[in-house]
């Protein structure tokens, strides 16, 4: 897949020029691009039907990706308004720390609008359209776990230091990025990472799937480069949230 460098710069500009409180601008995207979008999406949702948690499903349905082209963030962002009140802002890149997460407090994400390259399509190590929107999107348009991403937001803006700081990001991996729940005595994956990668979803189930418990997560390491080789599993999304909620609310 070729895209000129001009598409991925006029993005960038217009990133970058959208303000807090603006309408979100439009995109372009080459046919290229939507033909990766629509190839990867329909993948992945015949994954999702057999290794997506019940909650994502439900989510899925309601916010109803387009399949034949890369959506607008215009579009998804107001699809969650109407939902639980988050809302997407453009970014260009991986934002550091508090810069991702302490936004999240107030109800918005930001998300970049470029789209891995072809060499990519199935595990990128950087976040792309499809990792924001097939991914943590999706799981924004679910109540509870809109709360949750708040409730990390909340806890990072109150942190006083690196080590809380670190662990907050380590427990927000294992779970709203590379989390897995038990439904029906099978691993069910509610985290973006492996929602939005085709090669995560067909190698999660074999990792070494772990008791959830916060204390081991916090003293595991991340490779993001690589799929997850260790995953926790929550033994249901309300045990996993009360768990995560009880301990950053006392950190």
């Amino acid at each position: 897949m070729t895209v000129g460098l001009d598409v991925r710069s006029e993005r960038a500009r217009t990133a970058r020029a959208c303000r807090p409180g603006q309408p979100l601008p439009e995109f372009r995207y080459s046919s290229d691009e939507d033909a990766l979008w629509s190839r990867v999406f329909a993948t992945l949702t015949e994954m999702h039907e057999q290794f997506g948690c019940a909650h994502y499903l439900s989510a899925a349905r309601q916010v109803r990706l387009r399949p034949d082209g890369v959506p607008q963030l215009s579009q998804v962002s107001r699809t969650l308004g109407a939902l639980t009140g988050f809302a997407l802002a453009p970014a260009i890149g991986a934002l550091a720390g508090r810069q991702f997460y302490g936004p999240l407090a107030d109800g918005i994400l930001h998300a970049t609008p470029d789209v891995r390259p072809l060499t990519e399509q199935s595990f990128s190590p950087d976040p792309d359209i499809i990792h924001e929107l097939v991914g943590h999107a999706v799981m924004l348009a679910d109540p509870d776990f809109a709360e949750l991403y708040r409730c990390f937001g909340r806890a990072s803006n109150e942190a006083d230091s690196d080590e809380t700081r670190t662990a907050i990001a380590r427990l927000f991996w294992f779970t709203l990025e590379v989390g897995v729940v038990a439904e029906q005595g099978e691993p069910r994956a509610y985290g973006a990472a492996i929602l939005s990668s085709v090669s995560e979803m067909e190698s999660f189930v074999h990792a070494d799937l772990r008791e959830f418990r916060v204390p081991d997560i916090l003293a595991s390491g991340i490779d993001d480069s690589v799929c997850q080789p260790v995953l926790f599993v929550a033994e249901s999304v309300e045990a996993m949230i009360d768990q995560v909620t009880a301990f950053l609310i006392t950190n």
